[in-house]
């Protein structure tokens, strides 16, 4: 017999990707907790994440529940603890939250799921780790948790990682970033992640491991500089041009203020944001020269997922910018 999943947050890039996987399973009875429309075929709840009676509605029949708020470090934080609170009342038995590799904060080096929860980071970081502590501490006798906290996501429909970089690419604002750009990509491809979660909920606690936390990042990801020469050629934003770091950090600096403006104004006004270029963020560029390496070992041996491989994404992602974006 099928069994009920409660997806929350399933209207969104990555919990599309999510429902549209457990579709392909046949196996299950999909619920989707949003206040967008969703995945055909499925069944869907108006239930506001930080109204704890509306999510124990959503939450009555289910075998399980995916965690996939997004927002703010509010919505997120408040969205955890509404979700534990109803959790403790339910009959569900399994939770998959989404965290971020964000929850380590500056740790740099190689990271595995050994490896503590780091400090700072920011408000979103700082978010995250809240989120995740409150939903693993939820864990009972009939509830197992499984955090998993992707890398970079990438693939068809990723604004953060395909779409941004494309149009910076094909602006000439990135290329080949010299040292700035020698940090670790840590991309994970999207449909990965919801291959991951989908391993998540048939997961199955020895009886005394009531948790389980699974870094996802591809092992085949590379080093910043090569994913932006590899979407550049796959683009045709070529040559890839060499950009000195004076130049990243004075339009990080002095650009992005305008930009910033442009992309809220934008709406009111009722005209496109993506007629201007994405404002580059400060906090990006500190990311791209980040020696960090996310170790993904249980998702492999634990949970078993098949990665895509880095040309793959490149490739998809490439298609879905020329067909959608460009």
């Amino acid at each position: 017999m099928a069994e009920r999943v409660l997806v929350i947050g399933g209207s969104g890039f990555i919990g599309r990707r999510i429902v549209a996987a457990l579709q392909a399973e046949a196996a299950w009875q999909i619920r989707v907790a949003s206040r967008r429309p969703a995945a055909s075929g499925v069944e869907i709840v108006a239930a506001d994440v930080l109204d704890r009676a509306a999510l124990a509605r959503a939450l009555d029949g289910c075998d399980a529940v995916v965690n996939g708020v997004t927002g703010s470090a509010a919505t997120i934080v408040a969205g955890a603890k509404s979700l534990a609170a109803a959790l403790a009342s339910s009959p569900c038995h399994r939770l998959v939250h989404l965290s971020s590799m964000a929850v380590y904060g500056e740790i740099d080096g190689r990271i595995d799921e050994a490896t503590p929860l780091g400090v700072g980071g920011g408000w979103y970081a700082e978010a995250k780790r809240e989120a995740e502590s409150l939903l693993l501490a939820a864990a009972s006798t009939h509830l197992s948790v499984v955090a998993l906290r992707p890398g970079c996501v990438h693939g068809p429909q990723s604004h953060l990682w395909v779409e941004r970089f494309g149009r910076w690419l094909r602006s000439g604002r990135l290329g080949d970033l010299g040292a700035a750009g020698d940090g670790w990509s840590n991309l994970v491809h999207v449909d990965d992640v919801a291959q991951a979660v989908v391993a998540g909920l048939h997961w199955q606690s020895d009886g005394e491991r009531r948790t389980l936390v699974a870094n996802l990042a591809a092992p085949d990801s590379p080093r910043w500089n090569a994913y932006l020469v590899a979407l550049a050629l796959a683009l045709d934003a070529t040559p890839a041009p060499r950009i000195p770091g004076w130049q990243l950090k004075l339009d990080s600096k002095l650009a992005a203020v305008p930009l910033r403006v442009w992309e809220r104004l934008a709406p009111k006004l009722g005209v496109p944001a993506h007629w201007a270029p994405p404002a580059l963020p400060p906090s990006l560029l500190h990311l791209l020269q980040q020696d960090r390496r996310l170790i993904a070992d249980v998702a492999t041996n634990v949970l078993g997922v098949k990665w895509t491989s880095f040309t793959a994404g490149v490739e998809q992602s490439a298609a879905w910018f020329r067909e959608t974006v460009a």
